[in-house]
């Protein structure tokens, strides 16, 4: 085999590991749902969450594979102000406020969105890392639950605490979880509204929200069909739709 002619293999090779690691990045991948409404401030709303990455680009002619940079994420996620006004420059997390009086919350605006009746759009926690998921979306379809077969695009505005597999959906009434700024923004109840991890137990509790937030909250019990939380799921990574990045104010890089 002349050295030209082993060259070729060697970049074909290549070029095949670099494709299949790409089939399994945007493979289906299984996992669960939970549920989260704690008000904070999401953590994507952190210009330093949005790290750019590398992507590979291959010539034509397969004579060469680059890792060149992309711009990632432009943003950063929007917060809100106790009203649901954009937040303030130099505003601080309400959920770590540490007698800080300018704060920022999240945006009421972050409720589930009713697509069809197979399927919504929505925001959610992804990942136990911001820079591996802010701003990225994701298409997922509920294999149990009172939700089987139906599906949700969601992006991703918050992470930590979240495994790589899990999608913490932002629906209201869905439990504070480890931080609360309920309290602070619409004078929840210190646990928040229900349980303080999965929040509500039933449709009717959510007359216990503001008036602004009771039709996300209903969207849990009436168009998912029930709690929400621990049922699975399988999903991959999708373009966001212009709907989802309009509302957050930030959108990733294409797939």
């Amino acid at each position: 085999m002349s050295p030209t002619s082993s060259k070729m293999v060697s970049l074909r090779v290549t070029l095949a590991a670099t494709l299949g690691s790409l089939s399994v990045a945007l493979a289906q991948t299984t996992g669960t749902t939970t549920t989260t409404w704690d008000c904070c401030e999401p953590a994507c709303g952190y210009t330093s969450n949005l790290s750019p990455g590398t992507s590979p680009v291959v010539d034509v002619e397969f004579r060469n594979i680059d890792f060149r940079p992309y711009s990632g994420a432009t943003g950063p996620v929007k917060s809100c102000s106790q009203s649901n006004g954009a937040a303030s420059a130099g505003a601080t997390n309400a959920c770590f406020a540490n007698g800080a009086t300018n704060l920022a919350f999240s945006c009421s605006t972050y409720q589930p969105i009713i697509v069809s009746d197979t399927l919504s759009y929505g925001f959610a926690g992804h990942g136990n890392t911001a820079t591996d998921s802010c701003c990225k979306c994701y298409q997922f379809t509920w294999t149990s639950g009172a939700g089987a077969g139906k599906s949700m695009i969601v992006q991703a505005i918050n992470a930590g605490g979240i495994t790589d597999t899990d999608f913490d959906i932002y629906t209201p009434g869905g439990g504070v979880g480890d931080y609360n700024a309920c309290t602070a923004q619409y004078g929840a109840p210190q646990q928040g509204w229900g349980r303080q991890y999965g929040g509500v137990s039933s449709d009717a509790e959510c007359s216990e929200l503001p008036s602004n937030l009771q039709a996300g909250c209903h969207w849990r019990w009436q168009w998912a069909g029930g709690d929400v939380n621990e049922w699975g799921i399988t999903y991959t990574q999708v373009n966001c739709p212009s709907q989802l990045t309009s509302i957050s104010g930030c959108t990733p890089a294409s797939i």
